[in-house]
């Protein structure tokens, strides 16, 4: 797989450590090779979820950066113990700062966008990245379900209106890393490894939205009318 390739040549390369491997890879993140539209592919010779897609690369990315089967395969596991573990405090910090989210998902649900990124050194809204002041676009064929490819666009004129940075100075004041805005609701990611993922969940119609392929929710708690926290696997 191209794709593969491609960070197989970056992480060598330029020598990229496991830490920023796992930062970049996170969902909606630049290494995100999930099909963001597509439940179901056609990829390594067989039929594949979106989540088979992350677990593949993350067992060929293990092995690049040396770790055993069995570290690899802890892996998620301790990712989820640690969101079950900080649930109570998560759900306590956005109850202390519910009027702040208010502001942030009234805003999200009147733009056109639907998936938000903000990271130290990137950013993303929608397609358009912003890395270290300079925005960029991945080229992509039109019949490719992947949301990366090996070639980039520098965008001279593209960028991030004052609303859209408005938005993402919001995310990074409420420690909310990304959020992909649905036909239902807002989901607000706290942290994410591979298909895991915990944070929280506004929603348009007053319930939990639990049939989105990019989010198998294994836990959730309503908080008030509109907000939930959860856990997905």
């Amino acid at each position: 797989m191209i794709a593969f390739q491609y960070l197989d040549s970056l992480t060598t390369t330029d020598q990229i450590s496991l830490e920023e491997y796992l930062k970049f890879s996170k969902p909606f993140s630049k290494w995100d090779i999930r099909p963001i539209k597509d439940e179901k592919i056609w990829s390594l010779d067989s039929i594949r979820t979106s989540s088979e897609i992350a677990n593949f690369f993350w067992g060929g990315f293990s092995q690049h950066f040396e770790l055993t089967a069995k570290e690899a395969g802890a892996k998620p596991n301790q990712f989820l113990n640690s969101a079950y573990i900080e649930k109570n405090a998560n759900i306590d910090f956005l109850n202390q700062n519910i009027d702040k989210f208010k502001i942030l998902s009234s805003e999200v649900k009147k733009v056109n966008n639907k998936i938000f990124l903000n990271q130290i050194s990137l950013h993303r809204i929608d397609n358009l990245f912003k890395e270290n002041n300079k925005y960029w676009t991945y080229i992509i064929s039109p019949k490719s379900p992947f949301p990366i490819s090996d070639k980039i666009n520098i965008e001279r004129k593209s960028k991030f209106s004052k609303g859209q940075e408005r938005i993402l100075k919001q995310m990074q004041d409420l420690s909310v890393y990304a959020m992909i805005k649905t036909d239902k609701g807002v989901f607000f990611l706290k942290d994410r490894f591979t298909d895991n993922s915990h944070g929280y969940y506004y929603s348009f119609t007053k319930t939990m939205e639990q049939n989105n392929h990019l989010f198998e929710i294994s836990d959730f708690t309503k908080i008030t009318d509109e907000f939930y926290h959860y856990i997905a696997n």
